[in-house]
């Protein structure tokens, strides 16, 4: 799509990468995008050298980002979040990344049931949250802040609860508003996962959101991107025995936000 201005493939893939996850390694780009490792490497080094991309180790590894001092750095993620906005739905997934949670590692198949049962568990007992949003667009009018507020949860049988949150939102800018959303979570034992749906609409009408399977002994991701009103969903959980995080990322025509959730 972009490597008409671009001048090469692979240099397209790196620009949309880091558009959706902020940074990236060598690796990392091989491992998620089925490129040989040389000629990313070459593609970094030239962007590097350019001036859009900047780079610092973080121990062994060499993690690149885009230079906040690229002077059309704002005009690139606007083509960028275009580009990505109309690949198609399992082109995304390749994409968006699971945060590395290196006190967790990964779920073997025998352990996935009793991962989904322990996060079920986790879900039953929560009465409040709070969270952070924060835009990743270089323009003002993105959506920064935090809120908290109460969880009044409603087990509709032994699969599906019902999420009732309301409280207060405050703005980067100041001001507080209340907010309220009701949240559906099913449980789909054979299926090995999670779905999670917005009932802004009502019960019959609901907006799915995504399905959550393990991806750790301690967390869950998004099985698939999904689209809903022309925006792309992803999230991830990471629990333990005192806390449940929900990270959300958003990218759609009017949207580049991560949001994350922390519920109690």
């Amino acid at each position: 799509m972009l490597e008409v201005l671009c001048g090469n493939k692979n240099v397209q893939r790196i620009l949309i990468f880091l558009f959706v996850n902020g940074k990236c390694y060598g690796t990392q780009l091989h491992r998620s995008l089925g490129t040989p490792l040389t000629p990313l490497q070459k593609a970094l080094n030239r962007l590097e050298k350019g001036g859009l991309i900047t780079s610092h180790y973080e121990g062994k590894t060499r993690l690149y980002q885009f230079s906040p001092s690229y002077p059309l750095i704002n005009e690139l993620e606007q083509l960028l979040k275009k580009a990505y906005t109309l690949l198609p739905a399992h082109k995304k997934k390749e994409y968006y990344v699971v945060k590395e949670d290196r006190k967790t590692s990964p779920a073997h198949q025998e352990n996935k049931s009793r991962v989904l049962l322990s996060f079920w568990e986790k879900l039953i007992g929560v009465t409040k949250l709070t969270f952070h949003a924060k835009t990743k667009s270089k323009e003002e009018k993105g959506w920064d802040g935090k809120g908290h507020g109460e969880v009044v949860m409603i087990k509709e049988g032994p699969n599906t609860l019902i999420f009732n949150e309301k409280g207060t939102w405050q703005g980067k800018q100041g001001g507080e508003v209340s907010f309220s959303n009701i949240f559906r979570w099913t449980l789909d034992r054979n299926a090995g996962v999670i779905s999670l749906e917005h009932l802004r609409r009502g019960p019959d009408h609901p907006a799915f959101l995504f399905h959550l399977a393990p991806s750790g002994k301690h967390s869950l991701s998004s099985v698939d991107s999904h689209l809903c009103e022309g925006d792309t969903y992803f999230g991830q959980i990471h629990f333990d025995r005192y806390s449940l995080r929900l990270n959300w990322r958003v990218i759609g025509p009017k949207k580049n936000e991560e949001i994350d959730y922390f519920y109690s």
